[in-house]
């Protein structure tokens, strides 16, 4: 059976099934609209996504185009008002449009089918309706949104160079429509109580960056060592000198009364190149002495034996003073080293420069250093550890973590807390959240070392 002359028939007839003339017109504007909508939400995200230094350092975009982009992102809150208008009008438009290009193309392919009778122009005429409109939403949905909006997501230094020529005219020629709603919208917002924030003031909070920085990491943006680098700058803003400062137990000291002898030879014994000087008690901190001036002078001026006049003027530090505040003091003062007093002027310690560099870059031992470590691993899951430092340097080297909290900074301060009413001595046993403690080694009335055994889950026994 030959169908072609059957299909020229009812093409020629155009019988009453189908009154409306299929337009191209219309079938080609409603491909526009939904490639305008496409454009809009492509350039909505790219210039959200997008930074400043992305489109700086491009070199493939000429720096007319680079200069549009610029300032795009610069006004970002006018160009977002400019992207919203013209994803409304291009929906709206295509909500006119489309359905109505549809409908008869639908039609056609009913007669085409042989769908015929009576009865039917009317069904055809319902049933066509919600066909156009799902074909319009599908293809709103996915070639109008859903992959404009991935392509600008993964690429958004390119779409932003690829839509701001065509943006900025757009912006342009609806720039007073777009300053009136901007308006409108500011002024609902007051009245509301709310303050209206420019896009391109936004920036990221401290704690969005770290999560930044961490998921970076975990992705294998950044090394592990860098990732502790960048936490520990975060950290260092609110870090105070009692977290960090060398103990005044730990401390060599030289006494006003020694010659300038005992003190080289004291001196060369300890293998440090500053010492606090004090007379009568520690608490009564004179200067600061420095080796190289007790060599020189022993050289140059054998006869002196007093040290007195080769101290320096030593600075002196509350425990409670932040860290990056005594930085700013030892760099304007052109100094290594402070004394360090509590509220009632009590010598507690000593901070120095290392001090401080290592809550940054983490600990730095020369070939005289003979430090002990934080915590050092006898086994698996038992810790040696040094309770005098920090619960936040502890937690980073132990498996499970201690609570921190205001009451208390170091190990030994937790321990105390606990058992405020009990007098600790060596080979004591304790029980520390989830690990087992046993007392080593005690300073006066604080525990200064204590080995931690993690403890086994009864249930894996």
């Amino acid at each position: 059976m030959d169908i072609h002359p059957q299909l020229t028939t009812i093409f020629l007839s155009s019988s009453s099934l189908v009154a409306e003339n299929i337009s191209v017109g219309k079938l080609l504007l409603t491909l526009f609209l939904v490639f305008l909508n496409g454009f809009f939400v492509a350039a909505e995200f790219a210039i959200v996504k997008v930074r400043s230094s992305q489109i700086e350092v491009n070199p493939n975009s000429s720096s007319k185009v680079t200069s549009i982009a610029k300032d795009i992102v610069t006004h970002l809150d006018s160009y977002l008002a400019a992207t919203q208008l013209g994803i409304t009008l291009a929906s709206l438009g295509l909500g006119w449009v489309g359905e109505s290009s549809l409908t008869p193309i639908i039609l056609s392919v009913f007669e085409l089918l042989g769908l015929t009778g009576d009865q039917w122009p009317e069904i055809a005429r319902s049933v066509s309706f919600p066909i156009a409109f799902a074909i319009i939403t599908i293809l709103h949905i996915v070639f109008g949104e859903l992959a404009p909006k991935t392509i600008a997501i993964h690429f958004p230094t390119k779409t932003t160079f690829a839509v701001a020529l065509p943006l900025r005219i757009f912006y342009f020629v609806f720039k007073p429509v777009i300053w009136l709603m901007n308006g409108f919208a500011n002024a609902f917002l007051r009245m509301i109580g709310i303050t209206p924030v420019h896009g391109s003031e936004a920036i990221h909070s401290e704690e969005e960056l770290k999560m930044i920085i961490s998921e970076s990491q975990e992705g294998g943006a950044i090394q592990e060592t860098e990732h502790l680098l960048i936490q520990n700058v975060f950290d260092f803003d609110n870090r105070r000198v009692i977290n960090i400062q060398t103990l005044r137990k730990n401390i060599s000291v030289i006494e006003i009364k020694s010659t300038v002898e005992e003190a080289i030879h004291f001196a060369i014994k300890e293998g440090y190149s500053r010492y606090p000087v004090y007379e009568d008690t520690l608490d009564n901190i004179k200067g600061i002495v420095y080796t190289k001036d007790l060599i020189k002078a022993y050289i140059e001026r054998p006869e002196q034996t007093n040290i007195d006049r080769l101290m320096r003027e030593p600075i002196f530090i509350s425990e409670s003073a932040l860290i990056k505040h005594v930085l700013k003091q030892f760099q304007s003062k052109h100094v290594q080293m402070a004394i360090v007093t509590n509220e009632v002027g009590e010598f507690t310690g000593i901070i120095s420069m290392e001090d401080i560099l290592e809550e940054l870059v983490g600990e730095i031992q020369d070939e005289y250093d003979n430090e002990e470590p934080i915590v050092e691993t006898i086994a698996n899951g038992i810790y040696v550890v040094n309770a005098h430092y920090t619960i936040s340097d502890i937690n980073r080297l132990l498996p499970c973590k201690f609570a921190e909290t205001d009451h208390y900074d170091t190990l030994a301060g937790l321990i105390s807390e606990l058992y405020f009413d009990q007098e600790l001595k060596e080979n004591d046993t304790i029980e520390l959240e989830q690990y087992h403690g046993t007392i080593l080694q005690m300073y006066r009335n604080s525990v200064e070392k204590i080995q931690l055994t993690l403890k086994v889950d009864e249930d894996n026994d």
